[in-house]
């Protein structure tokens, strides 16, 4: 079982914060633009991957602020959001497939127009993070949840949203609009239209509750003690997906469940986190059966070499070999076995035919062992023997 991505549930149902499972029928206020900005254009030889638009922007641009600039205003004049895929969560299968689809159809939903966004971004050296979370619209918390990007430029974590900046709904219809009220925005702002379901991702020393937000007490954060965004990120950074999720759910938790969004996406990390286990039972469980099978088929090669030396022995050391190969081929077949032992210490098995597996493996063993010992002692004795008398050793014992 594949382990599900952390950001592969979010349904991304809002654009400008009127596209939703609700209000889509409905003409959707067109966003205020506060601000115009001046971006140089990023040639369209150059936009097939997100991996040569970030080579693209770190050879032509100065510095972080005029790539991020760049790509935004690229992608806001060059992507449309995808109104017939809106409402398909599972659209995507995961980041890669979003980034893909995204720069083939030049249309998106929101995980779509984040996921370039962050690619690019973070392949042009500046740190980026995918943020899902619910919007605030007309004051309140949507029904839908929705995705958008934070960057570490410029000594600190700001927020943009690729998708609401591309334009607005109109009539069940896309328009194309560039606009820039979000970007580059500061998480004290930006928190007032995009909560992120993690409250890690509010980057404030004084995160708010899901139902401090829903009740716009915009400060109640304040009377509790200061958290270190800066560190837990950090540390985030370092964990392994399922170690992440389960990091996230743990915060969530706390932070309290005000609306089914959060409820679902907790929903969805546990899943994360149920997945995971179950794939590490997994690879602990084909781990202990590659090691029994390599035992086995270790055990079955030092017979192979065994029998191949009865062969010899019974040829009385025929085609003649020096003392020295005869030695070392017993003493081999003798270390291959204790090899063996040590492999099969290393199983740790609990399943009943895994345990029958190595206790059949180690009776084998102790036989081979058994006549292995007989054959290094013959050797010695064989060594020791004057080349002359060497023969009537041969004669002393029947092999069988």
């Amino acid at each position: 079982m594949n382990i599900k991505s952390l950001v592969v549930g979010v349904t991304c149902l809002s654009l400008m914060g009127s596209l939703t499972a609700q209000t889509v029928a409905k003409k959707p206020v067109k966003p205020v633009v506060i601000n115009t900005i001046t971006f140089e254009p990023i040639p369209d030889s150059v936009t097939a991957t997100s991996a040569t638009i970030a080579a693209y922007l770190k050879t032509h641009r100065s510095d972080q602020a005029a790539i991020l600039k760049s790509l935004y205003g690229w992608m806001g004049n060059n992507i449309s959001y995808d109104m017939v895929n809106t409402f398909k969560p599972d659209y995507y299968t995961d980041t890669v497939d979003a980034i893909n689809k995204t720069l083939k159809t030049r249309t998106a939903i929101c995980h779509g127009y984040a996921s370039l966004f962050m690619d690019v971004s973070r392949r042009a050296g500046i740190p980026a993070w995918l943020v899902s979370g619910y919007p605030i619209t007309a004051g309140k918390p949507d029904n839908a949840s929705h995705m958008w990007v934070a960057v570490f430029t410029a000594n600190k974590w700001q927020l943009i949203d690729p998708t609401w900046g591309s334009g607005y709904a109109n009539n069940n219809k896309f328009v194309r609009h560039l606009n820039w009220e979000y970007f580059l925005v500061s998480p004290a702002v930006f928190i007032k239209t995009h909560v992120p379901f993690d409250p890690l991702f509010q980057f404030q020393d004084h995160p708010l509750r899901h139902d401090e937000v829903r009740d716009g007490k915009w400060t109640a954060g304040s009377a509790r003690p200061i958290f270190n965004y800066l560190d837990t990120l950090a540390a985030y950074t370092t964990m392994s997906e399922k170690d992440r999720a389960q990091n996230a759910a743990n915060r969530i938790a706390q932070y309290g469940i005000s609306n089914q969004l959060i409820s679902v996406e907790l929903t969805d990390l546990r899943n994360i986190i149920a997945n995971a286990e179950h794939n590490e039972q997994v690879d602990a469980y084909n781990k202990q059966v590659g090691k029994i099978n390599k035992a086995s088929s270790l055990y079955n090669e030092v017979t192979n070499s065994f029998n191949q030396y009865v062969v010899f022995k019974n040829n009385q050391y025929t085609p003649a070999k020096t003392d020295k190969e005869i030695r070392e081929w017993v003493d081999g077949m003798a270390t291959q076995l204790d090899d063996i032992d040590k492999l099969l210490q290393t199983v740790t098995a609990t399943e009943p035919s895994h345990v029958k597996s190595v206790g059949e493996i180690k009776t084998a063993i102790g036989g081979l062992r058994q006549r292995i010992t007989e054959e290094q002692a013959f050797v010695t004795k064989y060594i020791k023997t004057g080349k002359l008398f060497r023969k009537g050793l041969f004669y002393k014992m029947n092999w069988k």
